[in-house]
């Protein structure tokens, strides 16, 4: 949910700055172009600055899934291996494929 956020909030500084240049007089049809790079610099800029606390929340959150599921995969490798172990154990002649007879 905080890069929900965060991205709305970044969003919605471009979309200020791109007003700004309109309201400062980039409104002809050449200046648009011009007007976007403007407000493009000026958002990032300012996002930098400013969303610096909620571009560190978004990260951490993101950092924590990325744990949790490493972390779920460990425990699954885990009992699958004890699975196979456990197996093993109880069947010692399936783990052989040879037949010396």
């Amino acid at each position: 949910m905080s890069m929900v956020r965060y991205l709305i909030l970044r969003t919605l500084i471009f979309v200020g700055c791109l007003a700004l240049t309109w309201l400062l007089g980039l409104r002809d049809r050449e200046e648009q172009l011009l007007a976007v790079v403007i407000a493009a610099v000026a958002s990032l800029i300012i996002s930098a600055v400013v969303l610096k606390p909620f571009r560190q929340r978004a990260s951490a959150d993101i950092a924590e899934r990325v744990d949790r599921r490493v972390e779920r995969k460990r425990e699954r490798a885990a009992r699958s291996d004890e699975a196979v172990e456990d197996a093993e154990l109880r069947h010692p002649d399936r783990g052989s494929d040879s037949d010396f007879r």
